[in-house]
């Protein structure tokens, strides 16, 4: 007894050759990261926290008495450093952050100093600055990540 089974394979190549021509571009699945990203970085800085959860370290009490606004709100002394998230979205890539120069410093914290001084010597910053880490991957974003991709991938299927 012999068995032949042929298969018309067309519907299989053209599948597998719309996933591979979505897989060299998920410019689209980059945008919905970069907008999700943006949400939740955005949500940090209501919240205080970094993407780990982790509360962002106290302001130093004189300072915080010093602020002329936002007195009780750590990296919100105007919103211009929340108020610059943005992202741009590229065929396998999605950068975030923020326009202003000072967003690394926050990010990272600095040392007193760590800048170099000022014509009078006085330190550049003037302060240490601890780390307050908003950038960055939550589980739940990783999750939401994945999530992009394969509904972009699975759509092309």
């Amino acid at each position: 007894m012999k068995f032949r089974i042929e298969l018309d394979d067309a519907d299989v190549q053209a599948a597998l050759d719309r996933l591979i021509r979505a897989g060299s571009d998920l410019s689209p699945a980059m945008a919905a990261i970069g907008e999700h990203l943006l949400n939740t970085t955005r949500q940090r800085f209501k919240d205080q926290e970094s993407p780990e959860g982790e509360p962002w370290k106290p302001l130093e009490e004189e300072y915080r008495k010093s602020k002329k606004r936002n007195k009780d709100k750590i990296l919100a002394l105007y919103g211009h450093l929340r108020g610059t998230l943005t992202y741009q979205a590229g065929r396998d890539h999605v950068d975030v952050g923020s326009t202003r120069i000072y967003a690394g410093t926050h990010q990272g914290g600095a040392a007193q100093g760590a800048y170099g001084e000022t014509s009078k010597g006085t330190p550049i910053p003037f302060g240490a600055i601890p780390a307050r880490p908003f950038l960055g991957l939550s589980a739940e974003d990783r999750t939401e990540i994945n999530l992009a991709v394969r509904d972009f991938l699975a759509e092309a299927l």
